[in-house]
């Protein structure tokens, strides 16, 4: 597939390069680069995989402003443009112009410690916050835009964008929630006090969290990147960077929501009975 796609941005006028890691897969003549050096040079991403591939392309694309195009070989594929069935009878009109690119918003999630910011961190789906190990559940504090929130206790805490609401997000019982709506979405993983809720926020809204005890760790994307020392606080914010997502233009989210999810269609009567 990947060699398939090579051949038609080429039939197309486009120059084709690739990540090193596609060598075997693709034919001579093309130029290998590292993913960043692609990055800066191409006007275009595509990435074969699911969403974890797509994440990562686009986490490489988004700081460049690159759009990303999705071909989806894995088995959910909720932000993926094109499925495995797709890419050889769609891809040359939507090269033609076909398309639509949709700006996505990200999160960054900031490390502070001692008061001053060592590290960032930005990501699509979600920034989620979670305990190391089984035994007693993390404790935090926090704030909406310097107002206080409440103290939680939780195996953890996911902070997603409307985009990430498909993922980890859905799986804690958080809302779905239209990838174009200026909103952040703040959801316990498993809280001890069963009055806690998902919030929706303001996309405007200044997250922080004071994290007083060890044992946990930030993990955006799916990537662990932070252990947590006691004492760190961790700033969750809107990232200044939206992803860029291609689409076909006749693209319909509510459709992909009801394959993924097997929601029932329109049901069809017969003789003024419902089947």
């Amino acid at each position: 597939m990947v060699r398939e796609a090579a051949l038609a941005f080429a039939e197309a006028g486009w120059t084709v390069e690739a990540v090193s890691a596609l060598r075997h897969a693709l034919p001579k003549g093309i130029k290998f680069r590292d993913a960043e050096g692609l990055a800066r040079s191409s006007s275009l991403l595509v990435s074969f995989g699911g969403d974890g591939t797509l994440l990562g392309a686009s986490a490489i694309g988004a700081p460049m402003d690159r759009p990303v195009l999705g071909v989806n070989l894995g088995g959910l594929g909720y932000i993926t443009a094109l499925g495995p069935t797709e890419l050889s009878g769609r891809l040359r009109a939507l090269l033609d112009g076909a398309c639509r690119i949709e700006e996505r918003r990200r999160v960054r999630a900031e490390l502070l410690r001692g008061g001053k910011k060592i590290a960032h961190v930005d990501a699509l789906n979600d920034v989620v916050l979670a305990r190391t190990g089984a035994g007693r559940l993390a404790g935090f504090e926090a704030t909406v835009d310097g107002r206080f929130l409440a103290f939680f206790r939780a195996d953890g805490l996911i902070f997603s964008t409307p985009t990430g609401s498909t993922a980890y997000n859905l799986s804690v019982g958080g809302p779905l929630v239209d990838a174009a709506s200026p909103v952040l979405l703040l959801a316990l993983i498993s809280p001890h006090t069963l009055s806690h809720r998902p919030l929706v926020l303001p996309d405007a809204s200044v997250l922080v969290l004071d994290l007083p005890e060890a044992g946990l760790e930030l993990a955006a994307d799916g990537r662990v990147v932070w252990q947590i020392k006691p004492g760190d606080r961790v700033r969750l914010i809107r990232a200044p960077q939206a992803a860029r997502l291609v689409f076909p233009a006749d693209h319909d989210p509510w459709a992909v929501l009801r394959d993924k999810l097997g929601w029932l269609g329109a049901p069809k009567f017969h003789g003024g009975r419902r089947a």
